[in-house]
């Protein structure tokens, strides 16, 4: 068949589309840092699925294109009528395949809670999510066998008091993420001091959520102290963030729900059980900016290895006095300052403990073995805006490590609330060849638990409340 020139045109750009797909590759280091998919060795999983998106429309397109006069019109009404019989079909059966699991979380309000009463298991391998990592990427901390026990509330506890001696609040390092139910930090906390500890941690939380379980479940079991745990992580968001939580967009709620597709989520297993082995052993061009990681602390035959994102660095970058001034921690501590208030109307001791990430604890650690151009290379990898020269960024890094951390203490002195940063705590472990943290994942080891733990038994028994100041 002759080509006419709006097809020749069609065929050019559509070809041309694919061809750029397939030649530019995804920055593949970048993808590494992050523990992300890699496709075929060379694609992150979003470019992949435009790959294929945009090859299967252009069948489609030629299908039509390569046509003139009636059969044109009548393979326009075939692909139409497809469409309109396809689209809904799939919808429905999706609907239908849509079936509450046991893992999911029941959101009655705010602070949701898993399923009451309920016994969930898993087997965590201390090990990358991606196929592709790490050159000789080093073996993690092992496999944890978990067993997780919800009460009649749908938190992580065995037992249904009417009271508490403490109440802990907390994200998922306070309700025990990849550990089994003996391993969690307050699990720990009510046998070194022999009283009753309510965990009311909960995977995902934050101080919007915090608030909200203290005044909806913290408060009626009636406790001496309440323990609120902040992970530097994640925990600062500001009111902006929280407001469109609270209320999502429609485009919002419509992507949330794509995410739970069971049809979806098949097919992106399927594709990434196929494509992602393929290449993942080969050789990765430029590795400056990853050749150092996962860390090992201490050096020699003793170490342990502790990977993270570049965002992690990110975190650590910012001054005391910006982050004092950033929404991004004013609007956690009005609300830590509320939890405050109530426990203090309730005659209940309110304590703050700071949970800080892998990198704050390990960087230190290896200060001199990791250049600035090595750290600065990280970063860059997920960090777009414009960083200092690497001696100048090494420097910024390590004189404000410790930034967030001193701005909140110092905030807690004035409000007369006790205040217990962990890092220095964890810091000395991984010092002493104690495995804190699990390589390829942000949580604690069950060692970590109890290192963290003990601190806060210690904490609890040496300190006095402070007085606020103004």
């Amino acid at each position: 068949m002759k080509l006419i020139a709006r097809q020749k045109i069609w065929l050019s750009v559509v070809v041309l589309a694919n061809l750029l797909l397939w030649i530019i590759p995804s920055n593949v280091v970048e993808q590494i840092a992050r523990d992300h998919q890699t496709m075929l060795g060379r694609y992150s999983r979003t470019h992949f699925y435009w790959i294929v998106g945009v090859g299967i429309i252009s069948v489609v397109s030629f299908y039509i294109d390569w046509s003139t006069g009636a059969t044109y019109k009548k393979r326009w009404f075939q692909v139409i009528a497809t469409l309109l019989f396809l689209v809904p079909t799939l919808a429905v059966v999706d609907l239908l395949l849509r079936r509450p699991e046991t893992e999911h979380y029941v959101h009655e309000s705010i602070a949701y809670h898993r399923p009451a009463n309920g016994v969930f298991h898993e087997t965590f391998v201390d090990k990358p999510k991606a196929f592709r990592t790490y050159p000789g990427c080093p073996q993690g901390y092992g496999t944890v066998a978990c067993e997780l026990h919800t009460d009649a509330h749908g938190y992580r506890n065995q037992s249904n008091l009417s009271s508490y001696d403490i109440v802990a609040i907390g994200d998922s390092f306070t309700e025990g993420s990849s550990v089994s139910d003996e391993h969690p930090w307050p699990r720990r906390l009510a046998g070194l001091r022999h009283v009753s500890v309510y965990n009311a941690g909960m995977s995902g939380y934050d101080p919007l959520h915090y608030l909200e379980a203290l005044r909806d479940l913290g408060l009626s079991l009636h406790p001496k102290t309440v323990i609120c745990m902040i992970y530097e992580g994640n925990d600062f968001r500001s009111a902006k963030t929280d407001a469109k939580r609270l209320k999502p967009s429609v485009s919002k709620r419509f992507k949330d729900y794509m995410k739970q597709s069971p049809i979806l989520s098949s097919l992106d297993e399927l594709l990434v059980s196929t494509f992602a082995p393929i290449g993942a052993d080969a050789p990765i061009a430029d590795t400056d900016a990853i050749n150092w990681m996962p860390l090992s602390v201490p050096q020699g035959s003793n170490a342990k290895r502790y990977a993270f994102a570049p965002k992690q660095v990110r975190d650590l970058i910012e001054s005391q006095d910006a982050f004092s001034h950033d929404k991004h921690w004013l609007n956690p501590r009005s609300q830590i300052a509320e939890m405050n208030k109530l426990c203090k109307g309730a005659g209940i001791q309110f304590v703050l403990v700071f949970a800080p990430t892998k990198a704050h604890v390990t960087l230190p650690l290896v200060a001199d073995r990791v250049s600035g151009k090595q750290l600065r290379g990280f970063l860059a990898l997920h960090y777009k805006k414009k960083l200092p020269d690497p001696a100048t960024f090494k420097k910024t890094l390590f004189e404000n490590i410790d930034a967030r951390e001193r701005v909140i203490d110092k905030w807690c002195r004035r409000k007369g609330i006790p205040f217990l940063s962990l890092t220095g705590t964890l810091r000395d472990a991984v010092r002493s060849a104690t495995q804190v943290y699990y390589t390829y994942d942000q949580h604690w080891t069950p060692p970590g638990h109890e290192v963290v733990a003990r601190a806060i038994d210690e904490f609890l028994n040496s300190s006095q409340p402070p007085v606020e100041t103004r």
